[in-house]
């Protein structure tokens, strides 16, 4: 490009600017004219409106009164109700106020409600103390009542020995004075009271039952006169405790043959009983101890029976006894007859009772028309059996046929007598059993059952702390057969359910926990001993036991009205160490107790109100490794049974434990057609004027082993009316004793003109 070009170009950019800048300003002058044009029409528009104005104002003005003078009511209705509104906000205010003030009293109330009651809970307790007070006091007032009457005892002795001194140096003095002839007459004297003591112990069975009842309480380890003085010492230090007056005269006999005599003399009532051919042998039978466990005494009292009276005997290892006695004249052509009882019984003692049932008698009372025990069992389940078979056998005038009596051992533990029968020389096949409790039914069926003890094992470790003493007590218990199913508390099982209760409020550790001691008895009472750490809140604890005692009364007031709860602290050095089991234990064998089932499983179906399957926890124990329970499983349906068994046996595996079967025993089926009862049907008729009842039993009879022993055995079982069998409340009704007696001699008749 050229300098022409440059200069040329430089002036056509300057014309197009000079353009730009002519328009610019031309449009800027048009923009200013259009503003002073809208400012003259605002001016103009200002000065209408302020005309106007001034022209409507007193129109406007007299419009304005008008609405004044209506909205001045409303401004001052709006006013009042503002001024009610803050009257009604100062209202809630003071309410506010007074509400708080409430709830501060409401809440000082509570406090002193609590305090009440707390004060009240202590008033219980001392209350509940004071009640226990006069019961120790009453303890305590009997021991020295006895040690008083013990010291009199001793004073009255040394009295009388100074007495029997004195006495003996005076008929020294008066024999020397006396002739020859006198003497003579007093030493005749003497040697004829010793030959009338002497032959007093070798009498046989069949002639004196004084002289049989000597040779039941004697044992070749001691002196029989030894073992009989001590037992009427025993009695007469009975009779010095219930009869203080009569002291004086019981103390006469002072000899030792003499005393001998006088024993079967304890209880004159008994032996006045009709029929006395059986109470006689009822009441040498109580002499014996025979608990289940220890019936060698009374096993070895049957064998001398039947020497005595020339019968054929067979005793076993177990000690079971078969008399064989022959038909008698006129009945020798009838078939045998096997008659049978055991010769155990349940020992248990009323609370208080001091009895040892292992060396004690069973001292009998009579109560009208009921002979029972003082504090303990009495033995009618099956002493009674036991005492009509004697009777029969002792007889010579009762027409029989060919008898086979079988006398068991140990039939209240499972049967175990029975299953250990050699029933090889046995011919008989009709069986009169007489181990029921019910006058008036053939029973012909019992369940079977099974005895399973079940073990938990666990670990102890030394600890300190309190310890709690529990005991439940005062149930009824009873025969856990014929009972099972009447809603009566388990001792143990209530035992698992306060410790349960405890346990999930409180821990504590387990000492020992125990309860009943027969499997098939209802347990009546059971406690344990719990170690709870040393700073336990110990009113609480005592007000957790006061609120399940509570519930469980409630529960049993109309099956088990007696029911006690009782808790005591041990006032013992809380540093003090104790094998106590582990928590994790202890709560295991808490559950343990509570996951076990008892009572009645299943009822007979078309049998109202008969069970058909149940169990029952009778013995509770604790070893140092753990625990164990022990039940006795009935049914009349043997796979029911077995049932029964195998739910066991998973229970205590889950708890890792052990399970042991002691004995079982087949359930005795109901025979449809049986000649054997409807000849016993015929001669109740003629006896009592209308047929007996036809009955199967819960409870377990012998009769189901031995029928297994002897194919073809076709029996029915009897009884007279028993009440509270295997309790201290136990009582035999003698009326029926004497009824069901005719009914048996007619019966034997009967058999032996077939």
């Amino acid at each position: 490009m050229g300098i022409w070009e440059a200069l040329f170009g430089r002036k056509k950019i300057q014309e197009v600017s000079n353009e730009a800048d002519a328009g610019f300003n031309s449009e800027f002058e048009v923009n200013q004219k259009n503003l002073k044009k809208i400012e003259a029409e605002e001016a103009a528009a200002e000065t209408a409106a302020a005309k106007a104005a001034e022209e409507n104002a007193p129109a406007a003005e007299e419009t304005a009164e008008p609405a004044d003078a209506a909205a001045a009511p409303m401004a001052e209705e709006a006013a009042a109700v503002v001024e009610e509104a803050d009257s009604a906000v100062e209202e809630a205010d003071a309410a506010a106020v007074e509400a708080d003030a409430g709830v501060e009293e409401a809440e000082a109330a509570v406090e002193e409600a609590d305090t009440a009651a707390e004060e009240a809970e202590a008033a219980d307790e001392e209350a509940e103390a004071a009640d226990e007070e006069p019961e120790a006091a009453a303890e305590a007032a009997e021991e020295a009542e006895a040690e008083a009457e013990t010291a009199e005892a001793e004073t009255a002795e040394e009295a009388e020995e100074v007495e029997a001194e004195s006495e003996t140096a005076e008929a020294e003095e008066a024999a020397e004075e006396e002739d020859l002839t006198d003497e003579a007459a007093v030493t005749e004297e003497e040697p004829a009271a010793e030959e009338e003591a002497e032959p007093a112990a070798e009498v046989s069975v069949d002639t004196a039952p004084a002289a049989a009842e000597e040779d039941a309480a004697g044992e070749e380890e001691e002196p029989e006169a030894e073992a009989e003085s001590a037992a009427d010492e025993e009695a007469e230090a009975a009779e010095d405790k219930e009869e203080p007056a009569a002291e004086t005269e019981a103390e006469a006999p002072a000899a030792a043959p003499e005393a001998v005599k006088e024993a079967p003399a304890a209880a004159p009532d008994i032996m006045s009983i009709e029929p006395k051919e059986v109470f006689r042998y009822f009441k040498i039978i109580c002499d014996i101890p025979h608990g289940s466990f220890n019936t060698e005494g009374i096993s070895n009292f049957l064998v001398k029976f039947a020497a005595g009276h020339n019968y054929k005997c067979v005793k076993d290892d177990r000690g079971n006894v078969i008399i064989f006695a022959p038909a008698t004249s006129g009945c020798e052509e009838a078939p045998a007859l096997i008659l049978q009882g055991h010769m155990d019984m349940v020992c248990e003692t009323a609370p208080g009772c001091d009895a040892d049932m292992t060396r004690d008698p069973v001292r009998t009372l009579v109560e009208g028309d009921w002979l029972t025990a003082d504090g303990t069992t009495l033995g009618g389940d099956d002493g009674i059996a036991v005492a009509m078979m004697l009777a029969v056998l002792d007889s010579s005038e009762i027409p029989h046929p060919a008898l086979e009596c079988i006398f068991t051992t140990d039939e209240e533990v499972g049967l175990q007598g029975a299953e250990a029968l050699d029933a090889s020389e046995i011919t008989g096949r009709r069986m009169l059993n007489m181990d029921s409790e019910s006058e008036g039914a053939f029973t012909v069926g019992c369940a079977g059952g099974a005895d399973m003890i079940l073990a938990v094992h666990g670990r102890r470790s030394e600890k300190s702390g309190r310890v709690l003493r529990i005991r439940v007590g005062g149930l009824l218990g009873g025969h856990s057969g014929e009972m099972i199913g009447a809603g009566r508390a388990n001792a143990d099982l209530l035992m698992a359910r306060i410790l349960y209760t405890l346990y999930r409020k409180t821990e504590f550790r387990l000492l020992n926990v125990q309860g009943g001691n027969k499997d098939n008895a209802i347990p009546r009472e059971a406690e344990a001993s719990l170690l709870f750490p040393a700073a336990v809140d110990r009113k609480k604890v005592k007000k957790q036991i006061k609120e399940i005692r509570k519930a469980l009364k409630n529960e049993y007031a109309v099956c088990d009205p007696g029911l006690k709860v009782k808790a005591d602290w041990v006032k013992e050095n809380v540093t003090e160490l104790r094998p106590a089991f582990t928590k994790n234990d202890t709560r295991k064998f808490i559950r343990f107790l509570m996951t076990v089932p008892n009572g009645v499983i299943e009822y007979t179906p078309g049998l109202a109100g008969m069970p058909q399957t149940s169990l029952n926890l009778g013995i509770l124990t604790t070893a140092a490794d753990g625990i164990s329970a022990e039940f006795l499983i009935r049914s009349s349906v043997n796979s029911q049974k077995q049932m029964m068994m195998d739910r066991l046996a998973c229970i205590v595996a889950q708890f890792e434990g052990t399970v042991r079967i002691v004995g079982q025993y087949p359930a005795w089926e109901y025979r449809t057609e049986s000649d054997f009862r409807d000849l016993l049907q015929g001669v109740y008729k003629d006896t009592y004027g209308k047929e007996a009842g036809i009955c199967v039993t819960h409870g377990g009879l012998e009769c189901g082993l031995l029928a297994a022993k002897m194919p073809g055995l076709d029996a029915v079982s009897i009884g007279p009316e028993m009440s509270g069998i295997h309790t201290p409340d136990e009582k035999l009704n003698i009326p029926s004793v004497q009824r069901t007696w005719q009914f048996l001699k007619a019966a034997l008749e009967a058999c032996g003109r077939e």
